[in-house]
């Protein structure tokens, strides 16, 4: 997970790095080129009220911006784009929305959790402590069915991790149990079980909490005959996650790998082979019990764990610097030929943004939060996607330039595994409780919807203590949560962008974004964005649909958190005029 000040506030799983303003995200020549970023931005940016009321067509002959779309152009979007971790619980006290459509329960609490007896330790995250965090049960796999229960009721997906260190929680000793490497061996021979993908023999639903083993397959046996068919449905599924960040094991999990003569320039880091070795045991493991269930690894925490597993600088002692990810693929790619199945099936990582201005990054709450800081965020989506955006951070270093993390990503699946999906599985963008936030947070579920991300959660890293939510979980994801429902409940009565994609493209990447879909019931669904503190007149356009007579427009503006209805809009020849307000997020309802 992301680290800050406010990481003990959520007591169960706290466990992940990254950086759209867009047009429709894949370059075209015939794109125009993005502007010079505006100089117009203002302290504003962080609210505002509701900007000019939407005008006629015949009311305006120029726009500022020109949105196109075509609705012959079109494209799949996953459902499982709009998830959070641990959203069956209070995030600062504070309910996520119940429209959301997957729960990870991943984190640093995961990787030692023992299903067995509900034991768990968050490392580095609280104390070093085993304890009873995840449940007080002894009951085997209680804290995976009290969110399991509530998640398949809500009709969503669900992610468990599977633990892949070697060694869970064996007691509940509410101590810290250390991290001196001279102490290791006792240490995990009195806290700890050997955790092992296999048993090799017959599962039970109660397994010897006396013995010294944990089997992580026995666990998969567990759930599949508790939730039967959840990994295989379609709508509801259970995807298994392969372990959390391990690339920073040696720094969250000092309990377990604790740093060679406690010498912290020489850390049991791990080694590629090391990693895809184990990976590919649990793999089978895994699928051995529950055949179509998908697999998502490796997880990393940061970039560099996408490049070098964390390692750097330190250089693979077989693979030496090169790119972890590419590695991985082709080892899984091969290991899965060899096993006669697909091993992995998602690739998975967590990607926060790491641009900021001098006070911070921009997912730090308690920076700042000046114009430059709120025109960094905003902009800071484009990361994803944008091969003309350089965000200044040091992944750009690393990167040799713009990042473009989703085609990047698609780069190295389409070269080393081709058919893997793709998953961003911890992101926050900052300051949910500003209207900055919830830009930034529908901006970035548009791309992974054009992108063609499979899965992704949010982590609910808010600040809450930072001015002015003084501690109020409501207030501080406000935004977030408001963006989350412009997708997905923008007129309070299940009203959701849908899951076929139009191609939709913006004259002004800088200043807007724009996303377009059709939903089951034939309605074209647009998402219009509003980068810059000023209203901003759009000449709206679409192609290859007829009969459109009609418009709905719901805004999420500084006045209000919320969906708002706002004024309808006229639609002649399938074109309109609509003045989006200044820093907001519209959607529009075309319907005939």
């Amino acid at each position: 997970m992301r680290h800050s000040v406010n990481r003990n506030l959520l007591v169960l799983f706290a466990g992940g790095i990254l950086g759209v303003a867009c047009s429709d995200g894949r370059a075209r020549a015939s794109d125009p080129p993005p502007e010079a970023a505006r100089s117009n931005v203002s302290p504003a940016l962080l609210g505002g009220a509701v900007g000019n009321a939407p005008q006629r067509p015949e009311a305006r002959q120029a726009a500022d911006i020109v949105f196109t779309i075509d609705a012959r152009d079109t494209f799949p979007i996953s459902r499982f784009i709009y998830g959070g971790n641990h959203i069956s619980q209070k995030w600062s006290g504070a309910s996520a929305p119940t429209e959301l459509t997957f729960n990870r329960m991943g984190g640093n609490r995961a990787t030692a959790y023992n299903w067995e007896t509900n034991f768990s330790n968050a490392g580095a995250d609280y104390h070093f402590q085993n304890d009873q965090s995840a449940s007080n049960s002894s009951q085997p796999g209680a804290a995976v069915a009290t969110e399991a229960n509530v998640t398949f009721q809500r009709g969503q997906a669900f992610m468990w991790t599977i633990p892949m260190i070697g060694y869970v929680s064996g007691d509940a000793c509410n101590c810290n149990v250390g991290v001196k490497d001279a102490d290791r061996a006792k240490r995990l021979a009195t806290h700890f079980k050997v955790s092992k993908a296999a048993k090799g023999s017959a599962f039970t639903l109660k397994p010897d909490q006396r013995d010294g083993f944990v089997y992580q397959d026995e666990f998969v046996n567990w759930f599949e005959s508790t939730y039967p068919g959840k990994s295989t449905s379609t709508s509801t599924p259970m995807f298994f996650s392969l372990d959390n960040e391990p690339d920073i094991w040696h720094a969250t999990h000092k309990e377990i790998q604790s740093d060679y003569n406690d010498n912290a320039s020489t850390p049991r880091i791990l080694t590629y082979s090391g990693l895809i070795d184990t990976t590919i045991v649990y793999a089978k493991a895994i699928k051995a019990v529950a055949p179509k269930a998908l697999i998502f690894g490796p997880a990393v925490a940061t970039y560099t764990g996408v490049t070098k597993l964390g390692r750097h600088p330190h250089p693979d002692p077989r693979y030496g610097t090169q790119n972890f990810f590419d590695v991985y693929l082709d080892r899984m790619r091969a290991a899965s030929a060899t096993a006669g199945m697909r091993l992995l099936d998602v690739l998975d990582l967590h990607f926060y943004p790491q641009n900021g201005t001098s006070a911070g990054e921009i997912g730090n709450d308690y920076a700042t939060q000046d114009a430059a800081m709120i025109q960094a965020r905003v902009q800071a989506p484009r990361s994803l996607w944008d091969p003309t955006y350089n965000d200044g951070s040091w992944v750009t270093n690393v990167t040799n330039g713009p990042i473009r993390l989703i085609p990047r990503m698609r780069d190295q699946i389409a070269a080393h595994y081709p058919g893997t999906r793709l998953a961003i599985t911890e992101y926050y963008y900052g300051r949910g409780g500003d209207i900055s936030g919830g830009v930034a947070q529908a901006d970035v579920l548009g791309i992974f919807g054009r992108e063609g991300v499979f899965a992704a959660a949010l982590w609910p890293n808010a600040g809450i203590w930072a001015e002015p939510y003084k501690g109020d979980g409501n207030k501080a994801f406000a935004y977030i949560f408001g963006a989350f429902r412009m997708f997905r409940n923008y007129d309070g009565a299940g009203g959701a962008f849908g899951d076929t994609g139009l191609k939709a493209t913006t004259s002004d990447r800088v200043a807007s974004s724009v996303y377009a879909s059709r939903d089951t019931a034939g309605n074209i669904i647009v998402v219009a964005i509003n980068k810059t503190t000023t209203p901003q007149s759009v000449s709206l356009s679409l192609s290859n649909v007829v009969g459109l007579g009609a418009a709905r427009v719901f805004v999420l503006t500084g006045a209000s958190a919320k969906p708002t209805r706002a004024q309808d809009l006229a639609v002649t020849g399938n074109a309109a005029l609509y003045t989006m307000p200044g820093m907001s997020v519209s959607t529009i309802v075309l319907s005939k």
